[in-house]
């Protein structure tokens, strides 16, 4: 049943991460792509904040706080603010998604190189084939390439979806998702806030094109994108929550035909194909091991009993093993 539930989870998260690029595409062309951004945050940090106080989590202090605002700075704005950045100057947007759903590749051998994660070769497979996945899924769908500022900014949103995903799964804290969330999102509306007015008008167009894609990439993505992200790298890891990111340009493709009217060919489903066999490589392999070492590991109770016995733990005698004196005892006395 648990597995089912991750599935769930899994198949949630996809269909909300690939619906912030159907909405960011029509948010980005009716508004300017930072200040999208920028409204985009504060209104999912503001609901973030209320569902986080409604729960009564607790918020990050201390260390914790200063690595959420890190995290929030690299993950959300540097992320969206590049990738939107290279959609401004000339990236394609199915380039721009390509770039950004290789993610996980970076993730897996950044947190292999630093001695965070342990991959089997199965799993390198896996990722490879979720690369592989991508890159068909997208083959036909390629624009001109972009210009060098262009695929710098793309790169830079690379460099912060990795490295926030990566850093995320590092984060120990006591806080509740929401209150993380909603502590990330602020710190990041708090970068946004002086970064967007550098790069256009702050103004949201009172069209209907305009407030609907800001309300659908503030309330779905905005609010639901982080805390599913969040709830998969802890319960998955870095690396293989962030393979799930294989699947979104061909979802994104299937629903952008009836959205925005662009139609699918054979190369989208094929690219689906092969990158959910490598989603189910990088996904399923490591449960098993894991599920050995937990069942020849002892619960920790059982080891520290076994060390220090508890205080309230006193030796009692069982009642069938009452002590009889010997019979050479009983004469003696």
């Amino acid at each position: 049943m648990k597995s089912l539930q991750i599935d769930r989870t899994g198949a949630v998260f996809i269909g909300v991460w690939s619906s912030g690029y159907i909405g960011g595409s029509l948010a980005t062309s009716a508004i300017a792509p930072l200040a999208a951004n920028l409204w985009r945050f504060a209104i999912g940090g503001i609901l973030l904040a209320g569902i986080a106080r409604r729960r009564r989590e607790a918020w990050p202090r201390g260390r914790a706080l200063g690595a959420a605002a890190l995290v929030g700075a690299l993950l959300f704005t540097v992320q969206f603010g590049g990738l939107y950045l290279g959609m401004a100057n000339g990236t394609p947007a199915s380039t721009t998604a390509l770039i950004a759903c290789s993610a996980p590749l970076i993730v897996a051998a950044a947190g292999a190189a630093l001695g965070w994660d342990r991959l089997a070769a199965r799993q390198w497979i896996g990722i490879g084939l979720g690369v592989a996945g991508v890159a068909v899924t997208l083959a036909d769908r390629l624009g001109r390439p972009p210009t060098a500022t262009a695929f710098a900014w793309t790169l830079l949103g690379l460099a912060g979806l990795a490295s926030g995903t990566l850093l995320q799964g590092r984060l120990r804290t006591g806080a509740g998702p929401a209150a993380l969330a909603a502590t990330e999102i602020a710190f990041a509306t708090l970068a946004m806030a002086a970064w967007a007015p550098l790069e256009g008008s702050l103004a949201v167009p009172g069209t209907p094109r305009a407030i609907g894609s800001l309300l659908w990439i503030a309330l779905i993505p905005g609010v639901l994108g982080p805390l599913l992200l969040f709830a998969l790298i802890k319960q998955r890891g870095a690396t293989r929550a962030s393979s799930l990111l294989f699947v979104v340009p061909a979802v994104t493709a299937i629903a952008a035909w009836p959205i925005l009217g662009t139609p699918i060919g054979p190369t989208t489903v094929a690219g689906l194909l092969v990158a959910a066999v490598g989603l189910r490589l990088t996904l399923q392999t490591p449960d098993r091991p894991r599920r050995r070492l937990e069942q020849a590991t002892p619960p920790a109770d059982a080891r520290s009993s076994s060390l220090v016995p508890h205080p309230d733990r006193r030796e009692v005698p069982h009642p069938d093993r009452r002590e009889v004196p010997h019979p050479d005892r009983r004469e003696a006395a």
